[in-house]
């Protein structure tokens, strides 16, 4: 018998988190963040606590309660105890949030698997990142203490010494793989950042496809459409899929992007700025040839810098020395950077140590370089880094391209209002708008169920799963930890 349970993504967007059992085997489909359940208690400033381990998540139905899932470290603090592995594994459709966040709760002996590009997105937000949450490619052990190396009592252990690695097996397109006794099947799909993945699961009673989140209208947009063609030649009896965008037949290409941004880019003799998402590569590359299309260079930040290392040594990434690129060393701290009148090691203090060596490339700059030649830049600046265009003192007529998702809470409508006060404040004018969506539009996702056929339908990252039951006869419609059966 085969069973499906999920613990989150149905009747919401995100946050993703399913069980599936077959005979022996147990195994998890992504272990996200739900937006929605964190925004009824939490906000960017008021955050669960680490010192309450599991408490906060589980009071506030962040988290499901599952024996033999979570971390050791957070059980025995949290007075729970020992227990024993319950599952085989977690296959990671990809590295967002909403997708991926949770995995630092798990129990590091859990295999993940996932795409080399979805490790490299990983191991940049747990390098980079600066939360109480973000080791996810290893566990840095907590609430744990070690008897002094000299004299009486303990000490907490810290460092290299608390760190643990997970075990991780990267998946390739096409690659059948097994999870406990399951073989599973990895196809690389398109979506708005490198590596995700659907999954085609061959259990005792029939093969299940997870689609993860895809499109079909960015640059790798062949993928999907290879994967939806060969698990329809294979055969699908139950199809989990994504329903983001279901409610719109219409959406832009990341081509669009492209030729639209390099009018914008093309008409200012100043400044421009860009906001985009931070680990959406396929964006970046279209802003790099923009950039190089106009004349200009984009100037990224330094977590890019390092995220394109990793993604650089896999696929076809740019590398820190790309001609079209340069990297901006924002003020911190003291502030010191651009001033001759500080020695080096004391300008460097400003900066972590995973920064320090972004500092002294030949294609660093710093907000004089900017300031002095507004019109030789593309200049990508979120909403944490507005504070910079103090610095820069844009002139006249420069612009700004807004290159994400239109606000769809009160928290981004606010975060917003904030970006209109900054580009009123220097004269930007209104910000141009381009974006192209990360998930498929509705008639996409229609012509893909009708082509691959599955037996039994379950829509997922959706709020309106209705929807699917004008689309597919044997579609079932399922509550939070709710269980299917094959």
């Amino acid at each position: 018998m085969t069973k499906l349970t999920f613990y989150g993504g149905v009747g919401e967007i995100g946050g993703n988190k399913i069980l599936l059992e077959d005979q022996d085997t147990r195994f998890l489909l992504d272990f996200g963040m739900s937006f929605s359940q964190n925004g009824m208690y939490f906000s960017e400033f008021h955050q669960p606590r680490k010192c309450n381990g599991l408490g906060d998540f589980y009071t506030t139905g962040l988290l499901p309660r599952l024996e033999g899932v979570y971390r050791l470290d957070y059980l025995e603090y949290d007075g729970y105890g020992i227990e024993e592995r319950a599952v085989d594994g977690l296959l990671l459709s990809h590295a967002h949030a909403d997708h991926a966040q949770y995995i630092h709760f798990l129990r590091c002996d859990i295999p993940l698997y996932m795409t080399p590009e979805s490790l490299a997105i990983l191991k940049t937000l747990e390098d980079t990142g600066s939360g109480s949450f973000n080791d996810l490619t290893s566990r840095k052990r907590t609430f744990c203490t070690r008897p002094k190396k000299r004299g009486d009592g303990f000490t907490r252990v810290k460092g290299s010494a608390a760190s643990d690695p997970r075990e991780i097996n990267l998946v390739e397109s096409g690659e059948r793989f097994k999870v406990g006794d399951i073989e599973v099947t990895a196809f690389t799909v398109d979506h708005s950042l490198p590596g995700a993945a659907s999954y085609l699961i061959h259990t005792s009673e029939g093969n299940v496809l997870y689609t993860g989140d895809l499109r079909f209208h960015g640059y790798r947009g062949d993928d999907t459409r290879r994967m939806v063609g060969a698990v329809a030649d294979m055969g699908v009896d139950l199809m989990i899929s994504e329903g983001t965008r279901i409610d719109s037949d219409e959406g832009d290409t990341e081509e669009y992007v492209r030729r639209e941004s390099r009018k914008v880019v093309e008409d200012t003799d100043g400044l421009v700025a860009v906001n985009f998402p931070q680990r959406d590569a396929d964006r970046l590359k279209t802003f790099q040839q923009v950039a190089r299309d106009s004349g200009r260079k984009l100037v990224l930040g330094f977590k890019h810098a390092y995220m394109l290392e990793q993604l650089s040594q896999i696929g076809d990434y740019p590398g820190l020395d790309d001609p079209d690129l340069c990297f901006f060393a924002d003020r911190k701290s003291w502030g010191l950077i651009g001033r001759e009148d500080y020695p080096e090691n004391i300008i460097e203090q400003d900066y972590r140590t995973w920064e320090r060596e972004y500092l002294y490339m030949d294609n660093t700059v710093n907000y004089r370089d900017v300031k002095e030649n507004q019109g030789d830049y593309l200049f990508y600046c979120n909403f944490y880094q507005l504070n910079e265009l103090i610095d820069i003192n844009p002139v006249p007529g420069s612009r700004f391209i807004r290159s994400l998702c239109e606000p769809f809470n009160e928290e981004m409508e606010i975060d917003e209002k904030r970006v209109t006060n900054w580009m009123e404040l220097y004269g930007f004018g209104e910000p141009v708008q381009l974006h192209a969506s990360g998930h498929a539009p509705g008639n996409q996702l229609a012509e893909m169920i009708e082509t691959i056929n599955p037996e039994t339908l379950i829509p997922v990252h959706t709020e309106n799963p209705q929807w699917f039951k004008n689309k597919h006869p044997n579609t079932k419609i399922v509550q939070r930890e709710q269980t299917i059966t094959l």
